[in-house]
């Protein structure tokens, strides 16, 4: 199996990290020896090209090799068949680039802890993880999920059931089911709504706070910015989350959880969307659902599912690359 060396995302502290610095270390991630072979495994040329002309190209290269979803949601997606050697080669470089999770903050106290949405089953590990880690020593004032109304799939509500939980209707309530079974929570929340999500859910938006323990912890559901055309995704709920709850202050540290392959991707859209904009520290992590402890919630990703993400990820240090020379 090859082996490649890790290679470390973008790095975001807040204001005391110059834009230069992120441009050097997506400079770096995309010059990698991992993202290098898997271009040249799939027939692309990777040399002799600038940063800003060779994110153009990596965009266009994985859009034609990469793109599995052709608009579908992931969990729609059929996995690729790939050779042998070729799926040890994309897990290994998927890896090194970071997308098999990364397990320990960088710091011990952060402002907030922000949980992003996904299928019932995501919102279920990804809860129980920002526990785990809160009760591990590392602390936080205050805890969000964030969503959408999303209609859950019969499969996502029977998955949850199984778990002993019922998940509601959209991806919102199984993020608060989540949290609230994560974080020991009992009392009824104070919600704010708008919009209606079973005729409008694109519009629809809500904001619900949970007292726990000394801290608050809310669970949130954003409009899409793009109503007509799609639900709301993850910059939408970040944006909404970081212009109309959290409060942000330069100086502020915030951790966002979420699952292995997406912390690349995520991570760059919480710099570009919440880090750079408010002068916040950015932190991610990711955690694993092959190891989950529930069987039924446990996932192996795909080869293909993993190029798919390292074509997300691409894309998201493109737009982070663009915001950084803006913030010069």
């Amino acid at each position: 199996m090859p082996e490649f060396d890790p290679v470390p995302l973008p790095r975001y502290d807040g204001p005391e990290t110059a834009p230069q610095s992120l441009i050097a270390d997506i400079t770096a991630w995309i010059g990698s020896d991992a993202l290098r072979h898997l271009v040249n495994a799939f027939g692309g040329d990777p040399l002799g090209r600038d940063p800003d002309s060779y994110l153009d190209y990596l965009d266009a290269f994985s859009a034609e090799h990469w793109d599995f979803r052709a608009g579908r949601e992931r969990f729609e997606t059929r996995a690729k068949e790939l050779s042998a050697p070729c799926e040890a080669e994309v897990r290994a470089a998927a890896r090194a680039l970071g997308l098999g999770g990364i397990a320990s903050p960088n710091w011990e106290r952060y402002t907030h802890v922000l949980v992003l949405g996904g299928l019932a089953g995501s919102c279920l590990l990804r809860a129980d993880f920002a526990a785990r880690l809160l009760k591990s020593g590392v602390t936080a004032d205050r805890v969000t999920g964030v969503g959408g109304f999303r209609p859950l799939t019969e499969a996502e509500v029977e998955s949850a059931a199984r778990t002993g939980l019922d998940c509601g209707r959209f991806e919102v309530d199984a993020m608060a089911a989540g949290l609230k079974r994560a974080f020991g929570i009992a009392a009824e929340p104070e919600v704010e709504i708008g919009g209606d999500p079973h005729r409008e859910p694109e519009r629809a938006w809500q904001v619900a706070a949970y007292a726990s323990e000394g801290r608050t912890v809310h669970v949130i559901a954003a409009p899409s910015s793009q109503p007509e055309r799609r639900r709301a995704d993850t910059v939408d709920t970040c944006r909404f989350w970081a212009d109309r709850v959290a409060g942000l202050v330069p100086g502020d540290r915030i951790l966002v959880v979420t699952s292995a392959p997406f912390v690349p991707f995520q991570h760059c859209e919480a710099i570009a969307h919440m880090g750079l904009p408010h002068g916040c520290g950015i932190d991610t992590v990711g955690v694993d659902h092959a190891s989950a402890p529930e069987p039924h919630l446990r996932q192996e990703y795909t080869a293909s599912a993993y190029l798919q993400e390292v074509r997300s990820a691409i894309r998201s240090m493109r737009r982070l690359h663009s915001a950084a020379q803006r913030h010069r």
